[in-house]
């Protein structure tokens, strides 16, 4: 018997063995799951900072929802379905210099009111001047002292960076607001106006070198470029502007009136992993170098992406049991759902569920954000239907057995308990 092949033992180690060598990326990846927005952000950016390998695509956050964008605002926020062609810069509606023109009229000297004229003329939909200051007084016949001071004026007014000559001094006149809030160390306007380049190639040391930082310092230097710095003046750089755009799952609403759910992966975020390969040397400790900084990047971008497929499918069911409370907006059409419910119907644990729906924003087709917990809960209806009772003559001055059996009538079967507690809960909010 012991001849007639491997033993049952043998065949349960053989079938193991590779759920436990995925099973640390798993609960990273679980991990991730309990992050919210904003987290997840913070840690794309450090990952950002330190791993060469890991890069995002050229282009911006959308002005609307901060998805990535190759330029412009993102066709949801244009509101045109389906649209794959991006403009060249931020779209009007999103605009903060289209109305500067009255502003800067108040500001400008009387005598170069005409030269405000030709300069706002001459800003592109990024708001940069398209010429040189001189170059565009020459262009017009003014005098170069009018230009400048229709300049002046514009920039008084205007976000900062706005009519700069090129995008490093758009970067640059941003970077000089922020450490002048006290929001960005000192030293960040000087990083962008001298060392972009030598960043953008990988290289920190002359960056370190002539501003007496460390290469740790350069590398936060960058990673707030990355985060607060835009390449056109339609944003407000503040950290407050860019928190009230933060949300976990987002909610459209297709044409023909049903929704649709999604929640940022790592395209999103314009993540990818570049091929560092061909300018590799075949020295082992270089090839070990860059296999594990990939490997790195790719669990990274997978961590990301397992977050937003388990929220995906949890906001999918719930959104699925609530589509009456959501096309309506009131709690009389909140039907009751326990994560347990959503955990079964979506084959994932239901401390899984807790995990995904703990902290998490959900933004609505309205732009309202809320709540992802609001699509969960037993009671919303039968305390919107109580306080509706309540708020009648009849309802005001009746017992708790009495608004039970109200309720009773209603649809609602709940105890004499429990309106007790909705009772006392509606009388403590009002």
């Amino acid at each position: 018997m012991g001849t007639d092949g491997p033993g049952p033992g043998l065949q349960l180690q053989a079938g193991l063995q590779p759920e436990l060598r995925a099973l640390p990326g798993l609960l990273k990846a679980l991990g991730m799951l309990a992050m919210t927005h904003a987290e997840v952000v913070t840690a794309t950016e450090r990952a950002l900072a330190s791993n060469p390998v890991l890069e995002r695509a050229e282009g911006h956050p959308c002005p609307g929802c901060g998805r990535h964008v190759a330029s412009g605002t993102c066709f949801r926020c244009r509101g045109g379905q389906g649209v794959s062609r991006f403009q060249d810069g931020p779209e009007p509606a999103v605009n903060p210099f289209a109305s500067l023109d009255e502003d800067a009229r108040v500001e400008v000297r009387p005598d170069s009111r005409h030269a405000l004229e030709l300069v706002l003329a001459h800003l592109t939909s990024r708001g940069l001047l398209d010429c040189g200051p001189e170059q565009l007084a020459l262009l017009h016949g003014l005098h170069p002292g009018q230009v400048h001071e229709a300049l002046r004026a514009l920039r008084a007014v205007g976000p900062p960076g706005i009519a700069a000559t090129s995008v490093v001094e758009l970067l640059a006149l941003q970077a000089e607001a922020l450490a002048a809030a006290g929001e960005v160390p000192d030293w960040l306007p000087h990083l962008v106006r001298g060392h972009l380049a030598d960043l953008a190639a990988g290289s920190t040391d002359a960056a370190a070198s002539v501003l007496g930082l460390s290469g740790e310092q350069v590398l936060a230097g960058l990673a707030i470029v990355r985060e607060r710095l835009r390449p056109f003046v339609a944003m407000d750089t503040s950290a407050e502007t860019s928190a009230i755009q933060t949300a976990d799952v987002f909610l459209y609403r297709r044409p023909d009136g049903s929704l649709e759910v999604e929640v940022p992966a790592s395209a999103w975020f314009g993540l990818q992993v570049v091929d560092l390969s061909a300018g590799l040397t075949d020295a082992s400790g270089a090839k070990q170098w860059l296999t594990e900084h990939e490997l790195e990047a790719r669990r990274l971008l997978y961590q990301i992406d397992r977050r937003a497929s388990a929220l995906l499918r949890i906001t999918e069911c719930a959104v699925t049991h609530q589509k009456d409370f959501l096309d309506h907006g009131d709690a009389g059409h909140h039907r009751p759902l326990t994560r347990t419910a959503v955990a079964q119907e979506t084959g994932l644990h239901p401390s899984t569920v807790s995990r995904a729906v703990s902290g998490k924003r959900l933004r609505l087709p309205s732009g309202t954000v809320t709540d992802l917990a609001c699509l969960f809960g037993k009671g919303q209806a039968a305390r919107a239907a109580l306080q509706e009772y309540m708020t009648t003559a009849a309802g005001g001055a009746a017992s708790d057995e009495q608004l039970r059996g109200a309720l009773a009538r209603s649809g609602f079967a709940i105890a004499r308990r429990t309106v007790n507690k909705y009772r006392r809960s509606l009388q403590q909010d009002a």
